[in-house]
């Protein structure tokens, strides 16, 4: 079964789609942005609260004071409620070890190679992980400097939670403002299109009916100043011609009738003439014949009296 959608319900789902994509693409870009921005925004905060430990540290005697640095530690996380971890990690005569943190099971543990890699080329490095709650955290690893020197590294975790909480709070909004926006867009793109396309295709649709069945003194009135309008011009002025061509075959009609009628009775009249010559010439051979017979007789009747004399 074969569904014919008509003109209006094409361009609507033609138009609708453009800006769907359009709406989606420009929504997809924003969040991304949004996302951007937290990161950056993190990051930036990580390196604050980096420059902020740094400032605690006067010298690097005092990154011997391990009680120092975790008190420094809990302070940082309470006065944050986003950072979910701080550890510190030295060069130490066992290895480059973490020496601070507030996950005590941490300490004395050998760090990791990122940490060393950004203590030895003074590189921040960050990325997004997962911890075993399944929440996101965002990991900063930036140099621990003391008198403008690197000492070793910070590792900065700082939860995602609240930033993810605006982004879908953000896309939710988005997504009801996209729907609101497509669904006035569609019911705008309806009117407008019914009142500037189907309306005026309508009405030539109809005058082209009345037309063609032979109302040539129909005209269609579409307005607009368009190409609708010189389309209903172009129909009317043929409408107009077709009138006036017509008009001229009826007048040549009459006329040729006229003329026929006229050469009928003319001929009419010469078939009389002639039947009536006809018929005098048939009457005199007729009159001729009789009077041979009549002079046939006399004579032999003539020839019948002689012989009896």
């Amino acid at each position: 079964m074969t569904i014919k959608l008509n003109l209006q319900f094409k361009l609507l789902i033609a138009v609708a789609t453009v800006i769907i994509v359009a709406l989606v693409s420009l929504g997809y870009l924003t969040i991304k942005t949004q996302e951007e921005f937290y990161q950056t925004l993190f990051q930036d905060s990580a390196i604050t609260l980096a420059q902020a430990l740094d400032a605690g540290i006067g010298s690097k005697e005092e990154l011997k004071d391990i009680s120092k640095l975790q008190s420094d530690i809990y302070k940082t996380i309470w006065l944050n409620s986003n950072i979910v971890q701080i550890s510190i990690s030295l060069p130490t005569d066992h290895g480059f070890r973490i020496v601070a943190s507030n996950n005590t099971s941490l300490i004395n543990t050998i760090a990791i190679p990122e940490y060393l890699s950004s203590y030895q080329e003074g590189v921040i490095l960050t990325h997004i992980l997962t911890d075993i709650d399944g929440k996101r955290i965002f990991r900063v690893i930036t140099p621990v400097h003391v008198g403008g020197q690197r000492v070793g590294t910070y590792d900065l975790r700082l939860s995602l939670e609240s930033s993810e909480k605006n982004i879908t709070e953000t896309q939710n909004i988005l997504l009801f403002g996209v729907l609101i926006t497509i669904l006035i867009i569609i019911y705008t793109l309806s009117l407008l299109i019914k009142k500037t396309v189907i309306v005026p295709i309508k009405e030539l649709e109809k005058g082209i009916k009345r037309i063609g069945a032979g109302d040539l003194d129909y005209r269609i009135d579409i307005g607009g100043g368009d190409e609708m309008e010189n389309l209903a011009f172009g129909l009317n002025v043929m409408a107009s011609k077709l009138k006036n061509r017509k008009e001229d075959l009826a007048r040549e009609k009459t006329y040729l009738e006229e003329k026929v009628k006229q050469r009928t009775k003319e001929l009419q009249e010469r078939v009389n003439e002639l039947e009536s010559f006809h018929k005098l010439t048939i009457d005199r051979e007729l009159k001729m014949i009789e009077l041979k017979d009549e002079i046939k007789r006399l004579k032999v009747k003539k020839q019948k009296r002689s012989k009896k004399l």
